[in-house]
């Protein structure tokens, strides 16, 4: 039986770029022998995305196209869970899905590596060389040492991934910011294959620097209970030393009679207030996790086109 995967990619005013991604995927895809269905999923584009998808029509019985329109922009992480959503009523026909982005950056030749695998959960496609400024990477090269830091492990993949049928029937319906760092969060087995990038067909990426900040935040959320734990124990140990500074503060004037400068007690005023911060923080964090957790996705917010 020949086997079948589904493409979920997610467009934005992407009428430069679409086309030609799409003829790419099936050039360099021809020669495998598997059946694909793309499900692009605009997010509600206000050029002529959503007329050229309409329209388009591959050469190759192999490859199908499937076209789901959002009623409002709802953002790049939330097309992809809304594409998911609509995937999982084809969990039983597929052997996999595959998500990447719709700009060219994410190169159809890794997928062929991909097809390679016969058992799997989830693999990343983690980010080898890839062509952006200075600044990015930059960037980039601070948020995987933050990351490292608070949550102790490190990130360097991004959306391109494949899943199994058993991890999309896991995930169904649940909400994500991020979803490279909500899935590899999944309690699945987890590999992870090299693949440069390439650059973006128009050579124009759509996210600035806020919105790379903001991603990179979102990631963070991700790993929320990770981030309370980093606090919880960074307040005690703050706390341990503001009791210590206490106690020296305490033997050095009733003691040993000596005089107490006042940084002593301007420090250990700092550190109580840093503690209270710290801990209210936690509280906070507690309240936001239980919404988050709690919150419901609508899979009703889109049509499907075609």
């Amino acid at each position: 039986m020949d086997e079948k995967y589904y493409i979920i990619s997610p467009c934005f005013n992407e009428e430069e770029v679409i086309e030609t991604f799409l003829k790419e995927i099936e050039s360099k895809l021809s020669d495998t022998n598997k059946f694909f269905t793309v499900i692009v999923v605009d997010d509600a584009s206000v050029d002529s995305s959503l007329n050229i998808l309409q329209n388009f029509q591959f050469s190759s019985s192999r490859f199908s196209l499937k076209v789901i329109r959002l009623n409002f922009n709802m953002g790049h992480q939330e097309a992809i869970n809304i594409g998911l959503n609509y995937a999982y009523k084809y969990k039983e026909d597929m052997k996999g899905a595959i998500i990447m982005d719709s700009d060219g950056e994410d190169d159809p030749n890794a997928i062929k590596e991909l097809l390679k695998l016969k058992d799997f959960d989830i693999v990343f496609v983690s980010r080898g060389k890839r062509k952006d400024g200075f600044v990015f990477k930059t960037g980039y090269f601070l948020y995987k040492i933050l990351f490292r830091l608070i949550i102790g492990k490190s990130i360097t993949f991004g959306n391109y991934s494949l899943i199994s049928p058993k991890v999309l029937f896991a995930i169904h319906n649940q909400r994500f910011l991020h979803y490279a760092a909500f899935l590899s969060k999944q309690k699945f087995d987890i590999i992870k294959i090299r693949f440069d990038r390439q650059r973006r067909i128009d050579g124009k990426s759509k996210m600035n620097h806020k919105g790379l900040i903001f991603h990179g935040l979102s990631s963070l959320i991700e790993y929320s209970e990770e981030i309370l734990f980093f606090l919880i124990r960074f307040f005690f140990v703050m706390f341990f030393f503001a009791i210590t500074l206490g106690g020296y503060v305490l033997y050095s004037k009733f003691i040993l009679n000596n005089a107490i400068l006042g940084w002593a007690s301007s420090v250990g005023s700092s550190i109580l207030i840093v503690c209270v911060l710290i801990i209210s923080t936690v509280i906070i964090g507690l309240l936001l996790l239980s919404i988050k957790k709690s919150m419901f996705y609508n899979i009703k917010s889109y049509e499907e086109i075609r």
